[in-house]
């Protein structure tokens, strides 16, 4: 198993027709955004206009998740549906894709046969909890929203900090024990 905490410094950042987008992960390493030759890509972008057409990435699932704002997403042909903060948008990445709204939020790409699931968990004030991922995760990713994030994992201790992304890779989490003294937000990706 490797578990790693990346922190800001970490990350690439781009210019899109609509704002920016931050790359937080890729896989393999060697991969690049532009080439399409990743497997797996977890970001974060802002859209700064009213209206946005997403790129089209032909043979790519893809995940949203609103962090902040809103926006109602249309994928021509298939439905329209609008988007509030924490919610997630499922969607073939050959679909035409058009949003009107502006926001921050929690991109997920797959490539292959991967499955995924993302969600949010937030508790307020002081929290305890104990997050348990699926038997077949085998990679497992956790982007702190809000809030100082303290971790136990296989009785080794970690610090979360806002903006901060930690990976779990190639291992079995029975269980994962987090505790913060003011509340806490956090993204939650398995991979199987």
């Amino acid at each position: 198993m490797k578990i790693a905490i990346l922190t800001p410094k970490h990350f690439l950042t781009s210019q899109w027709s609509g704002g920016s987008t931050t790359q937080l992960y890729i896989f393999p390493a060697t991969a690049t955004y532009a080439e399409r030759n990743f497997e797996l890509r977890i970001s974060t972008a802002k859209v700064e206009v009213a209206e946005s057409t997403f790129t089209a990435l032909p043979g790519v699932d893809r995940k949203l998740m609103i962090l902040e704002g809103a926006i109602s997403i249309t994928h021509e042909g298939q439905y329209s549906r609008h988007l509030k903060p924490f919610e997630v948008d499922e969607f073939s990445g050959d679909w035409k894709t058009t949003a009107v709204g502006t926001c921050t939020d929690f991109n997920v790409m797959t490539t292959g046969k991967q499955q995924s699931e993302l969600y949010h968990i937030a508790m307020e004030a002081i929290s305890n909890y104990t997050l348990k991922p699926k038997a077949a995760c085998k990679n497992f990713f956790l982007y702190a929203t809000s809030g100082t994030i303290h971790l136990q994992l296989m009785d080794e201790n970690y610090v979360l900090e806002t903006g901060n992304l930690m990976v779990i890779e190639n291992g079995k989490v029975s269980s994962i024990a987090i505790n913060c003294a003011n509340g806490f937000g956090l993204v939650v990706l398995e991979i199987y």
